[in-house]
């Protein structure tokens, strides 16, 4: 095993294994190659209060413990939860805006910007793109463009699980509704028409902000990444499940 590799996320740290042959998908002149699947090592809730604090750190110990002193490679977009991570990792390897970015870019401010997002751009050059659309749909939905090799920015949108939940908590009268693909059509009960219109709401809208960015910044590869980046998989569009773990290591563990 060369690295672990930790996406520190608002619900989850995951933490996969990345070896000599790990690799970055390829588009070719007939479509994406695929890179296998990278193994995952753990899966962790993040903890959100102090009382959750040292059961995790426990639990990243010991993943890190079992890797056989592979190095541990980290994004993170909680604060709270990365300096938990310094503290039991003191060698930790942090993917962010102050490693060698293969990329330039028009960002106001690189330090302020998403780790996880430069990450995915980095994925991005790593696999061979000058332009590219990265969709990464999680708690937040980011959506970032490379042009010419240059990282634009991009935009931010509530989740799409992540607005099904907030409706729910500030709206009395509507239930709590798992997010998950269910037929668009008018529905005779509040659970259905609450279901159907959050899905769909949620996945048109990021076709809407994917089609809107292209007719303003040019027709390129679209990436989709992400905890529900899977509902969003469309003809065309490459999915990747692990493109931010990719990027991370593109960042932190030179060839």
């Amino acid at each position: 095993m060369r690295a672990l590799v930790a996406d520190i996320g608002n619900t989850h740290v995951r933490i996969v294994a990345w070896t000599d042959a790990d690799r970055l998908p390829r588009l070719e002149a007939d479509g994406w190659v695929a890179a296998p699947a990278l193994a995952t090592v753990a899966r962790l809730a993040t903890p959100v209060s102090p009382g959750e604090d040292d059961a995790f750190v426990a639990a990243l110990r010991e993943a890190v413990a079992g890797a056989g002193g592979a190095p541990l490679v980290a994004v993170s977009v909680v604060p709270r939860v990365a300096a938990l991570v310094a503290g039991a990792v003191p060698q930790v390897r942090w993917a962010d805006h102050a490693a060698r970015l293969p990329f330039t870019h028009r960002l106001a401010d690189a330090a302020a910007t998403g780790a996880d997002r430069l990450c995915n751009i980095a994925a991005a050059v790593g696999a061979g793109l000058g332009d590219a659309l990265v969709v990464d749909a999680g708690t937040a939905t980011t959506v970032d463009i490379l042009a010419g090799g240059v990282y634009l920015g991009g935009v931010i949108a509530p989740g799409m699980a992540f607005a099904l939940e907030a409706i729910s908590r500030r709206a009395a009268r509507l239930p709590q509704v798992p997010f998950g693909e269910v037929p668009l059509a008018a529905a005779p009960d509040t659970v259905t028409a609450l279901a159907a219109g959050a899905f769909h709401a949620g996945v048109g809208g990021v076709e809407a902000l994917v089609a809107g960015l292209q007719r303003r910044h040019g027709p390129c590869p679209v990436v989709v990444t992400g905890g529900l980046g899977s509902v969003l998989a469309r003809p065309g569009w490459f999915h990747d499940p692990h493109w931010t773990f990719r990027g991370a290591a593109c960042l932190c563990l030179p060839d």
